[in-house]
């Protein structure tokens, strides 16, 4: 074995390892900690434009199928326009999965500022009826009459958006769909129609006549409901939505058309996390005019090119107003923030990990060294004992040895030593005695001699033997035991302990009544069930704390009543008795009322007739 010098150094050594391994082991998790949450940033970015995307996208979407519904052939003569329309609307109706997206479909058909008129469709009837414009469309007014006196040809300026054919335009502040409606086939009649300037050829796009505009007037409760499920779907999770998002007319100082959250305005989503137009943008012309219009990057569509044969709608939002913007912030705060808290709980749960292990450390260090200190107690116990054991056995051999070869003959002298004898005998038997108790306190529930035993004579003989107790205190007991009671599967000795720790119990509590009753009665049989029987004992004391009560048959458990009355008692006796009642298929409970007494309650099962199984015992509660 190692010098206690050498000993110490060694666990020093240890020690400084573990702890170095520990700082070592932090250093990393903080490190990890942190490329962990760059990846995490990225990827609740790359999710969150993905949502933004997808929300654009399915925005998108709905509003051109329902400008597709109004689509119609340029070449067709301009009396089968409207009714086209009319038609086309029915259909889209019957079969689209918001109908009611639509409130009114208006035709503005262009001619004189006499001529000019505003016709709305009455789908009911399926036809067009003049109508003055409402108060939401008179800003449109004078822009198509100004548009209409533009020149079409490749001999003017770039067609702004809202002269091309296959362009619609969303007027955010209706909010409506406007289109213009070109026919390319007829002659051009009437001073307010102009034809394309310049020669044509065979390669140069048929004249055009600008008929009108086609309205298409949105419902705001329907198309805020749509908001309301895109949100709903690209921005919330099974809790709830981990986005606030808002769509603003004009950037974050806008007003609000759609918020997630009634309480959520612009300013409190600034800085948004993600911030994108509702609608694609118009980029600048390309160098070649009659080169076709093309996606942005942005979704934009490129500004003031022409394509005589789209092959489908593009909407674009109002020239003339400020277009909606998609704000998204995360209902934590922005990403950083958000980032970070998920960071610092990482952290937290790391570092306790590390703590967890740090004090393990420590524990196996103090229990290695409590290991050693109880092995020194145990030497010094067996050498305790030893002595103790010793001392008898030397005391009685030494008597023995001088009676055996005849040094004592004298009459007192031999009752003397046999005294002797005696004395040490029994106090060795004491020790020994003592050592087996201990023993057998930890070692497992004895086992216990089922049989029949009357429940009568076991009360009577418990009685008999305590009688000089209550006649000392001068309590009054009284027994009720039911003449017809059958009896009990128990342990003779075990019944006997039971009922007298509960009977002696009685008398320690039982107060200035002085009264105790020892009552035993049949348990009423449930259906199917075997019989069982009863043993209450009864007193008239203070009766036992609610806060107690729970706890009383634990093992060394006192009342607050008890120690303060300084009445005696180990708290072991009804533990044991619980212990001995379960132990034989019994159950021991107890009920009290403060000032009127406490009642212990012993139920057994009854003894069953022979060539009948036993009934199974009762599960232990608390």
């Amino acid at each position: 074995m190692a010098p206690p010098a050498k000993r110490a150094y060694l666990q020093l050594g240890l020690v400084v390892l573990l702890a170095t391994v520990l700082v070592l082991l932090a250093v990393l998790q903080y490190r990890w900690s942190l490329e962990i949450s760059r990846a995490e940033r990225t990827r609740i970015e790359a999710s969150l434009n993905t949502s933004v995307n997808q929300f654009r996208q399915e925005f998108y979407r709905e509003l051109v199928q329902v400008s597709t519904a109004f689509h119609s052939d340029p070449t067709a003569d301009a009396d089968d326009f409207w009714s086209a329309y009319a038609e086309r609307y029915q259909a889209w109706a019957r079969t689209a999965p918001r109908p009611d997206l639509v409130a009114n479909v208006f035709v503005w058909q262009a001619g004189t500022p006499a001529d000019s008129k505003l016709l709305l469709l009455r789908p009911a009837d399926n036809r067009f009826d003049p109508v003055e414009f409402p108060a939401s469309l008179v800003s449109l007014r004078a822009r198509f009459e100004d548009e209409s006196r533009q020149p079409l040809g490749p001999g003017g300026p770039p067609p702004a958006p809202e002269l091309r054919g296959f362009t619609w335009t969303l007027e955010e502040r209706i909010p409506a769909l406007v289109r213009p409606v070109f026919n390319v086939s007829r002659p051009i009649r009437g001073p307010w129609n102009r034809r394309a300037a310049g020669p044509r050829d065979a390669s140069s796009p048929p004249p055009r006549v600008l008929l009108g505009f086609v309205i298409v007037e949105l419902n705001r409760a329907v198309l805020d409901r749509l908001l309301g499920e895109l949100a709903q779907r690209y921005f919330a999770g099974p809790d709830g939505f981990i986005y606030n998002v808002a769509v603003v007319s004009g950037g974050p100082e806008g007003a609000i058309v759609y918020r997630s959250d009634p309480e959520i305005s612009a300013a409190s989503l600034a800085p948004a996390d993600a911030h994108a137009a509702l609608l694609p943008t118009m980029e600048p012309p390309p160098r070649d005019p009659g080169a076709r219009p093309r996606m942005s990057r942005g979704g934009g569509v490129n500004r003031g090119a022409f394509a005589p044969r789209p092959r489908g709608a593009i909407i674009v939002p109002s020239a003339s107003e400020e277009p909606w913007q998609l704000l998204a912030r995360h209902r934590g705060g922005s990403l950083e923030s958000v980032v970070a808290a998920d960071r610092r709980r990482n952290l937290v749960l790391s570092f306790g990990v590390l703590l967890v292990l740090a004090v393990s450390m420590a524990l196996v260090i103090v229990s290695t060294q409590r290991a050693r200190r109880l092995a020194r107690l145990q030497m010094a116990f067996v050498a305790g004992v030893s002595h103790e054991l010793r001392t008898p056995v030397a005391v009685i051999c030494s008597a023995a040895d001088n009676l055996a070869e005849g040094f004592v003959g004298a009459k007192d002298q031999v009752k003397e030593y046999g005294s002797v004898i005696r004395n040490e005998g029994r106090r060795l038997a004491g020790m020994i005695e003592q050592i087996l108790h201990f023993a057998a306190g930890q070692s497992r529930r004895a086992s216990y001699d089922l049989r029949p035993v009357a429940v009568a004579d076991a009360v009577a003989s418990v009685l008999a033997n305590i009688s000089p107790l209550p006649e000392a205190a001068g309590v009054a007991m009284e027994r009720e035991i039911d003449p017809h009671l059958p009896p009990v599967q128990a342990d003779t000795a075990a019944l006997a302990r039971c009922l007298e720790n509960l009977v002696l119990n009685a008398l320690k509590y039982g107060g200035d009544s002085r009264w105790v009753r020892v009552r035993a009665e049949t348990f009423p049989q449930q259906a199917g069930g075997a019989a069982r029987v009863r043993i209450c004992v009864e007193d008239r004391g203070p009766g036992i704390d609610p806060a107690d009560l729970p706890h009383i048959f634990e093992p060394f458990y006192r009342g607050k009543a008890a120690q303060a009355a300084q009445i005696h008692g180990t708290g072991l006796g009804l533990s044991l008795a619980r212990d001995m009642a379960e132990a034989m298929g019994g159950r021991l409970e107890a009920s009290s009322q403060p000032g009127r007494g406490s009642t212990f309650t012993l139920e057994l099962p009854a003894a069953e007739p022979a060539g009948q199984p036993a009934a199974e015992p009762l599960p232990r509660t608390a």
